[in-house]
């Protein structure tokens, strides 16, 4: 398959796109940023640019945006609107353009923003958890998955929508911890991308794209006073690893992130996980 990727220099695109080509598609990379996986430095802003670069394309993976990062570094509003929305808006107008089969589009799973807030205990987050965005960011990358929906059913562009978790650079104690509910490694992103791109789906879908969890639904009030119980339960050599390596256990754990849904559609199962990550590290 002819897959663009977009965001080819950053930790997921680039990712992808040695992934993907891996797996025998043949990836052009575009970002305006260069790196080893980025054939073309295209701003997607630029429409004449896109439409270019996407003739010829059976697919796009997006991955470019502006981020929580640079939201934390206080960059206007404007330029989240225009790279997150009229970026996406002009990617989605050159799949019809051109003739694009298929757009998979990453968000975010920092979209469920207040939803994820319970004094009592941890939140459940897959689909079904109403997103209440809670800034800028937020707020494009809504607006960027309702274009896709528009596109999907007005347009007959199949378009889907990735939520992924948090892959940020942290140190290991704090990494471990995030893999038990919250965090994703770029590997598992890209193969859960891989899998959707062969995947055609009858209606507008929306998935979850995180590390596993080992935590059950009866487990919330818990995880929230007491998580290092629970995580004893289901790991009962972690406190000998934790301890040897002078690590923490998380004293409250606020969410379960769950990909459940994208494990029944089409197969995905994380690697990297928290199991790996304490017998890796």
């Amino acid at each position: 398959m002819r897959v663009l990727v977009t965001g080819s220099s950053g930790r997921l695109g680039a990712v992808t796109v040695k992934h993907l080509r891996l797996h025998g598609h043949d990836v052009t990379g575009i970002d305006v940023i260069s790196a080893e996986t980025t054939d073309e430095q295209i701003d997607i802003l630029n429409k004449e640019a896109v439409l270019a670069v996407t003739k010829n394309i059976d697919a796009i993976i997006h991955t470019a945006a502006f981020h929580g990062k640079h939201y934390e570094l206080n960059y206007p509003r404007e330029a989240f609107i225009d790279v997150n929305i009229y970026g996406t808006l002009n990617l989605l107008n050159a799949c019809i353009a051109n003739g694009v089969s298929k757009l998979l589009y990453t968000s975010t799973t920092s979209i469920y923003g207040d939803a994820m807030v319970d004094d009592s205990r941890a939140v459940w987050v897959d689909e079904e958890l109403m997103i209440k965005p809670r800034d800028i960011y937020d707020i494009t990358k809504q607006t960027a998955e309702q274009l896709c929906k528009d596109f999907f059913y007005s347009e007959g562009l199949q378009t889907s929508v990735y939520r992924v978790g948090r892959f940020l650079p942290e140190a290991d104690n704090l990494k471990l911890n995030h893999r038990l509910y919250r965090g994703l490694d770029e590997r598992d992103g890209a193969e859960g991308l891989r899998l959707a791109l062969e995947k055609t789906f009858p209606e507008f879908e929306i998935f979850n794209i995180t590390s596993s969890s080992p935590f059950k639904k009866d487990e919330l009030v818990q995880l929230k006073q007491n998580p290092a119980e629970v995580i004893k339960k289901h790991y009962p050599d972690a406190e000998a690893i934790y301890k040897a390596k002078g690590w923490e256990f998380p004293k409250s754990i606020d969410r379960v992130y769950v990909s459940e849904k994208a494990k029944r559609y089409f197969g995905y199962e994380p690697k990297f996980t928290f199991d790996y990550l304490l017998n890796d590290l």
